[in-house]
C-alpha cells in the first residue's frame, strides 16, 4: 500500500508541476516541436514513476545496432505486449526515442493524463466503434509518418493471467499502413509490480525489457505481411523470461 501511495503521490505531484509550469510554453510552441516537448516532460515523469516504484530495470537489445540506425522519419511503430498500468512509463523510461501510445478511449477522460496525451499526439482509440475506429488509425498512421513514434499493445488489454495473449490483427493497421518499421518490445515483470487483479505495487521487483531487431516493412513480402500479428507475437514471446 506505501508504494501505491508514493507512486500516485509523484504522479499526481509531477503532473501538477509540469501542467502549471510546462504546459502552457509547449501550447505556444510550433505544432512540430511542442509534441516532442511534451513526450520529453512525459519521459521525466515516468522514469520519476519507475523510481518510486522502486523498479529494477534491465534493458537489452537484440540488435542495437538496427536500433540505433533508425530515423524517426522512418516511420517507428513499436509493438508491446502488456501487463500492467505500468508498461507505459517502462517503455518511456527504457527507450531513448520519443514515444507516444495508442490508448483507450476511456483515458481521455482522465485529468492531466488527457491533456499531456493530446499535447504528445497519442491517440485514443475507441474500440467499440469501427467507424471511429478507423479513423483514429489513419490519424495515427499520419502522425507516426510525421516522424512522432508511436507504441501500440496488439493484445488490447493487459493480461489476466501474465501469459501473452493472442495479437489483434486490426492492431496492425497502423504498422502496414506507414509501411515503416515495427520495433517488438518484449516487456518482462511489470505483472509482478502491478496487474489487472490489484491495484496495489509491489516494490523492489526486476523489470525486463527486450528491444527487437526492427522489422522493416518495406523489405517483407506479402505472405510475411499476411502472417505479421503472430510472426510478431512470436518474437516477442520468444524473449519473455517469466
Amino acid at each position: 500500500m506505501l508504494t501505491l501511495l508514493k507512486v500516485t503521490l509523484v504522479a499526481l505531484l509531477n503532473f501538477s508541476y509540469i501542467t502549471l509550469f510546462k504546459a502552457k510554453k509547449i501550447k505556444e510552441m510550433s505544432s512540430e516541436k511542442a509534441p516532442f516537448e511534451a513526450r520529453k516532460e512525459l519521459k521525466k515523469l515516468s522514469e520519476r514513476i519507475v523510481k518510486a516504484a522502486k523498479i529494477n530495470l534491465e534493458v537489452n537489445y537484440l540488435d542495437e545496432t538496427a536500433y540505433r540506425k533508425m530515423k524517426l522519419n522512418d516511420g517507428i511503430v513499436v509493438v508491446a505486449n502488456h501487463a500492467s498500468n505500468l508498461d507505459i512509463p517502462v517503455i518511456v523510461t527504457a527507450l531513448d526515442i520519443p514515444v507516444g501510445f495508442v490508448a483507450k478511449k476511456e483515458m481521455e477522460n482522465w485529468p492531466f493524463y488527457s491533456m499531456w496525451m493530446k499535447l504528445s499526439k497519442c491517440i485514443f482509440l475507441d474500440r467499440s466503434n469501427p467507424r471511429e475506429g478507423i479513423k483514429s488509425i489513419k490519424k495515427a498512421v499520419e502522425i507516426v509518418k510525421q516522424g512522432y513514434p508511436t507504441v501500440i499493445f496488439p493484445e488490447g488489454e493487459r493480461t489476466l493471467t501474465g501469459e501473452i495473449g493472442n495479437f489483434k490483427k486490426g492492431s496492425f493497421k497502423l504498422a502496414t499502413e506507414t509501411n515503416g518499421i515495427i520495433l517488438p518490445l518484449t516487456i518482462d515483470g511489470t505483472f509482478f509490480v502491478q496487474n489487472r487483479r490489484s491495484v496495489l505495487i509491489k516494490s523492489n521487483q526486476k523489470v525486463v525489457v527486450t528491444v527487437g531487431k526492427p522489422i522493416d516493412l518495406k523489405k517483407i513480402n506479402l505472405e510475411e505481411s499476411k502472417n505479421l500479428s503472430e510472426s510478431v507475437r512470436e518474437l516477442i514471446l520468444d524473449k519473455k523470461i517469466k
